[in-house]
């Protein structure tokens, strides 16, 4: 499909902006940690924020989010290794984006462009490891079953989770991926954010697309088919 034919049929264009052009646009946050899983020494990363670069961080991280946004694990996202000090700021940090979160900050122009005022992002997980390689996530989540701390959707942080998504009138953006490995954890994310109004492209109702697919043109259709579900928004 061509890309006029994909604006089409969201009738506004789905943004092409690059990195440096979104990055003068909003600014990204997270929250990194070190912990031991299973006696296994792990980097984590439990929330992730993209919000308009001039929003002071306080107000960043205490606000309800515009849309939350539920995906596998952190992957390659990084501390800004200058600004790195996990002792400070609610334990926020500028982050290094990756190409996923880019592809989320192109979503909220989308919505912008529809008249639905998405600014802020709150990006979580299904896992908190930061294991870029999808394999080798797979791998530990088996590794650790006798550990789930590293989940926010783990018993052990329950009242953390009901926390996270207290607020019913907020939109969830389902995106962990299509692997099956994933339906145990994909099942506590469903439950946690029943109430919401949500988005996501599946087939099984379970697992969903991620948004960044290989190809560039199902990454635009990726935008366009939530683009399209946005529509629910703009009434």
């Amino acid at each position: 499909m061509s890309k006029s034919a994909l604006a089409e049929r969201v009738q506004v264009p789905v943004p092409q902006a690059s990195a440096a052009e979104l990055l003068n646009k909003f600014a990204v946050y997270g929250r990194f940690y070190e912990k031991h899983i299973a006696q296994t020494p792990e980097l984590l990363r439990d929330r992730l924020e993209i919000a308009p670069a001039h929003w002071a961080l306080d107000e960043v991280i205490h606000r309800e989010p515009d849309l939350l946004v539920v995906m596998m694990n952190p992957g390659a996202s990084r501390p800004l290794d200058a600004l790195w000090d996990g002792g400070s700021r609610n334990g926020f940090v500028s982050a290094q984006p990756d190409r996923t979160q880019y592809q989320i900050m192109r979503l909220m122009l989308l919505a912008q462009g529809k008249g639905v005022q998405w600014q802020h992002a709150r990006i979580l997980n299904l896992s908190d490891l930061r294991t870029p390689k999808s394999a080798v996530f797979i791998e530990k989540l088996q590794t650790y079953q006798s550990d789930d701390s590293h989940s926010l959707f783990s018993a052990a942080r329950s009242q953390e989770c009901a926390k996270v998504f207290a607020t019913k009138s907020t939109p969830i953006l389902h995106a962990w991926g299509l692997s099956a490995a994933l339906t145990a954890w994909a099942l506590r994310a469903l439950q946690a954010s029943e109430g919401h109004p949500q988005l996501g492209i599946t087939q099984d109702k379970v697992l969903f697309r991620h948004p960044l697919p290989q190809r560039f043109d199902l990454q635009q259709q990726w935008l366009v088919d939530i683009g399209l579900q946005i529509d629910q928004f703009t009434g």
